[in-house]
């Protein structure tokens, strides 16, 4: 059900999946894996050890090549390969042949092209042969052990502070794929994801509308949940779900929030799914979650009382839906009062917080916890 908008929602085109899943598997291919250190450093060394070479025209199949059989950065190593640029190169192919030169004789050749002439073509390219081979792993190895030093400091530095910003970069790495770099998007940036997280043991969790369930897979990463049941109308998104979960104990099934049985549970999450339904409706839904709920239900939806955020909000809501970002009707937003009437009327103490983080919509937080 869950479907972009303001909140969690995660609607995309599908038309031409096939080709953009294609172009994503050859992306995967030219970056050879995580850029961990190691990896960088020898894309960067492979990337000048050949820059440096006078194989002009070429440096892009031979990057391209060696990369792809040895699993590292195509990107990155021909980005160093271009140390050879039209301006430079032949400052590169005269200190080779300096170099060659001074190896083979003992001495640098004078810079006059009587000199050169003098030296002759074949000594030339002998010298410019030798000097290449000295030179290349010489500026391999600097630049492979700078690279490596940087991102070791550059990764030190964005190393995750705490155990939920690990659980967050394990959960985002489970999805791959089509929708990955969305879905990781969604984790690291949706401030619903670390306010539900922040809310402790959870227990058993039901989530209406997964979408495609990082909710739940950030939940069970955390430790914050110890058993995740999720449901969703869009059959595509549970199947992401699933495969994203594998190995965690969580169920995803296909199911549609107006009928399909909310299993009981310690918590049933409402995240961005109620103003997709009726007034009557999401009444109905708010009666069924409190009486499987043994602790909590937890709801984020947009509050159509906050000034400007309230406007901005519902602007996004119509431009996403016209461009068909997003899938379902839109009902119009209720006061989040009426929410927090009809779960307090079943038992629960409720408390509204914002959760639209540094975004400028109006999404609220509503927890409610039972009091019996």
């Amino acid at each position: 059900m869950r479907n972009g908008g303001t909140g969690r929602g995660e609607g995309l085109p599908r038309v031409g999946s096939g080709l953009r899943g294609r172009l994503r598997e050859v992306w995967a291919r030219l970056k050879g894996g995580e850029l961990v250190p190691r990896r960088a450093a020898a894309s960067v060394a492979v990337g000048l050890a050949i820059g440096v070479t006078p194989l002009w025209g070429l440096h892009f199949w031979i990057v391209l090549g060696t990369c792809l059989a040895l699993r590292l950065d195509v990107r990155i190593a021909y980005l160093a390969a271009n140390v050879s640029l039209p301006f430079i190169a032949p400052f590169v192919t005269l200190a080779e042949i300096q170099i060659g030169a001074f190896v083979r004789v003992g001495q640098f050749l004078p810079i006059d092209a009587d000199a050169l002439r003098t030296h002759g073509a074949g000594a030339l390219a002998h010298d410019l042969a030798l000097g290449t081979a000295l030179l290349a792993p010489a500026v391999a190895l600097i630049g492979g052990a700078l690279t490596y030093l940087l991102a070791r400091r550059w990764r030190g530095s964005h190393a995750p502070k705490d155990d939920l910003e690990a659980a967050l970069l394990r959960a985002g790495k489970r999805y791959r794929g089509a929708p990955g770099h969305y879905v990781r998007a969604k984790i690291a940036s949706d401030p619903v994801v670390r306010e539900v997280a922040a809310l402790g043991d959870l227990g058993e969790v039901v989530d209406v509308g997964c979408g495609r369930g990082q909710m739940l897979v950030v939940l069970l990463e955390a430790g914050r949940a110890t058993r995740g049941v999720g449901f969703d109308w869009d059959a595509a998104k549970v199947e992401i779900a699933r495969a994203a979960a594998a190995g965690l104990p969580a169920t995803f099934e296909s199911g549609d929030l107006h009928v399909h049985a909310i299993a009981s549970c310690d918590t049933v999450l409402l995240i961005d799914v109620l103003h997709y339904v009726t007034d009557a409706e999401q009444d109905a839904l708010l009666g069924r979650a409190a009486a499987v709920a043994r602790h909590r239900i937890v709801v984020r939806d947009l509050d159509p009382d906050r000034g400007w955020r309230s406007g901005v909000a519902r602007v996004h809501e119509v431009i996403v839906t016209r461009l068909g970002i997003n899938r379902g009707a839109r009902i119009h937003v209720r006061p989040i009062s009426a929410i927090t009437s009809t779960l307090e009327a079943r038992g629960f103490a409720v408390s509204v917080a914002p959760c639209w983080g540094a975004t400028p919509f109006a999404n609220v937080l509503v927890v409610g916890t039972k009091t019996q």
